[in-house]
């Protein structure tokens, strides 16, 4: 079992997954200074709630810098072709972590706890999605319709928790 532990870390330890922790953490930096200096720029306008606009222009800035960073430095692929496929990915990792966000909280884990915990997993279904599917230059028609079915089933389990 040993053995199979470290033969596990040894293969998810490329120079790839190195460098997708390494970018990582600068895209999360680099996400949360934008929304911190747009909160702060928007809340000089008549906006009843500036975070809410910061959020929405930070989180487009931000999934077009991770794009660029993740293709470039970690995966070595420059096609913008590709975005779309990204922004799939970006979706069905967001849905993820509301998710589990959502059920620790049911459990008592107060949501701070949670999304600090919650994204060792969705960095790792976020590298594995881009490995497989996004940074890829052919994605299988099967594929596609994979990831496309769970964006769909993930929205309407959204949809009916949020409004049912």
């Amino acid at each position: 079992m040993v053995q199979k532990i470290k033969d596990l870390i040894h293969k998810l330890l490329t120079p790839e997954f190195i460098r997708f922790i390494f970018v990582a953490a600068l895209n999360t930096a680099f996400g949360w200074t934008v929304f911190a200096v747009l909160r702060y720029l928007l809340g000089f306008t008549p906006l009843k709630e500036p975070f809410v606009l910061a959020a929405f222009l930070g989180t487009i800035i931000s999934v077009l810098f991770n794009f660029k960073t993740y293709g470039k430095i970690v995966f070595k692929v420059g096609d913008n072709r590709l975005i779309f496929k990204f922004v799939i990915v970006c979706a069905i990792t967001y849905f993820v972590n509301i998710f589990g966000i959502g059920i620790m909280e049911y459990f008592g884990v107060n949501n701070y706890w949670a999304g600090a915990i919650m994204t060792i997993p969705v960095g790792l279904l976020n590298y594995i999605f881009n490995k497989i599917f996004t940074f890829v230059p052919e994605t299988k028609p099967r594929l596609w319709w994979i990831m496309c079915s769970i964006l769909a089933v993930e929205i309407v389990i959204f949809l009916l928790l949020r409004f049912w």
